[in-house]
């Protein structure tokens, strides 16, 4: 069996190859390639220890996402570990997924289209000097001769209460996504209270309302039976409420049905992820199946039972309801999700900017370069897509 060694010291069981090696000329750092499933989760296995990331670059998920959808979505995956020469430290890793469009290659964080937030895995050191952060780029750019195009998207700010080194980078720009956050400063009774007036009175009504009904209870699914009970109603209900809008439902597609669902139960299992329910009357009004690391809830997936239902408001009975639940395990941030509107507005989150990352390796990349520059500064004046609009009315 070959091995494949990391910047760490530590080596890899690896069935077929070992990881390709980049030392950059003229730079200290050390960029190591792990292609295939296999070798890139074993090696962010390695490194989990000394490494901060948001719940989306876990080994845990990223296991689920390479094997139930790496290939419905054509996705090479690939780790990139860039270590200090100097101090054998790593400083940055980043998994992948490595698709072509037309004839170009392109790497891009490991996401078909179920995680929120692209962002790098960061080593304990926080990278603040631009000179080092430029460094540890050239160097992964050296390592990835074989990629057209690099393309980042919705990066947040912080990772893990570390700066993202990458929003210093040429070619940085503010994503047409936003994530909306929300953190109890104090009790969750004082949160309630910091709510809107007529806000509180409804969401106390639609509570009473709730309490009138037969057995009326919020409980965690954890057993195999409640998990697979919840997660099938979380689905029907999905279904009906798209169907009726005439909206894609991502659950119809059966390799992303599996991602959930196996994330359901294996996430349950390794502590990521939480499914809930919210009941009245024996039947489930709401299902709500969410993300936690780091002190953080992020929602994943909602549903709620229909008009049958709507004078409970139960997709919002069931967020306060979970929120208030996980308050007292000590998570205190609960984030939205990315453009998450039904719920954003009353609840008092505060909108995080989320920013985009596309550099070229080869000629043929740069028109997607000039694009993406284009509808940056398109996105970024008011004024000038006005002109463009009156210019182009079939612009979009």
């Amino acid at each position: 069996m070959a091995t494949a060694e990391t910047g760490t010291g530590a080596h890899l069981g690896a069935e077929e190859k070992k990881a390709r090696t980049a030392p950059s000329r003229g730079t200290r750092f050390i960029t190591e390639i792990f292609d295939g499933a296999d070798e890139a989760l074993a090696a962010l296995d390695v490194i989990q220890k000394d490494v901060v990331s948001t719940g989306f670059q876990t080994p845990d998920w990223l296991t689920v996402l390479y094997e139930e959808l790496a290939s419905s979505h054509n996705a090479f995956p690939r780790l990139v570990v860039v270590t200090d020469g100097e101090s054998g430290e790593v400083v940055l890793a980043l998994p992948l997924a490595v698709t072509k469009e037309g004839s170009l290659r392109i790497a891009s964080f490991a996401d078909c289209g179920v995680s929120d937030y692209g962002a790098p895995v960061l080593g304990r050191e926080p990278m603040t000097d631009n000179r080092r952060i430029r460094g540890v780029w050239r160097s992964v750019r050296t390592a990835m001769r074989d990629i057209d195009l690099i393309r980042f998207e919705r990066m947040p700010v912080e990772i893990g209460g570390r700066p993202n080194p990458l929003l210093h980078l040429f070619g940085s720009t503010p994503s047409r996504a936003t994530g909306h956050r929300l953190t109890l400063p104090g009790s969750f009774e004082e949160y309630l209270q910091s709510l809107g007036k007529k806000y509180r009175k409804d969401l106390e009504r639609c509570h009473r309302l709730w309490e009138k009904e037969e057995n009326p209870r919020l409980y965690r699914a954890t057993t195999m039976d409640e998990i697979a009970h919840v997660f099938a109603t979380l689905e029907e209900q999905q279904a009906v409420w798209h169907a009726s809008r005439g909206t894609k439902d991502i659950l119809a597609h059966p390799p992303s049905r599996a991602f959930y669902e196996r994330m359901a139960i294996d996430g349950a299992d390794a502590g990521l992820t939480e499914l809930f329910a919210l009941e009245a009357s024996g039947e489930i009004v709401a299902a709500l199946f969410g993300l936690v690391h780091d002190g953080t809830f992020t929602l994943l997936r909602i549903s709620t039972g229909g008009e049958k239902w709507s004078n409970l408001s139960p997709g919002r009975l069931a967020v306060i309801e979970v929120m208030k639940h996980l308050a007292t395990r000590g998570i205190r941030c609960f984030d939205m999700g990315v453009n998450f509107n039904p719920l954003k507005h009353g609840f008092g989150t505060e909108e995080i900017p989320l920013y985009d990352l596309v550099a070229s390796r080869d000629i043929a990349a740069l028109p997607a370069i000039l694009v993406h520059e284009l509808v940056a500064q398109l996105r970024a004046s008011r004024r000038l897509r006005s002109v463009f609009k009156k210019a182009m009315p079939g612009l979009g």
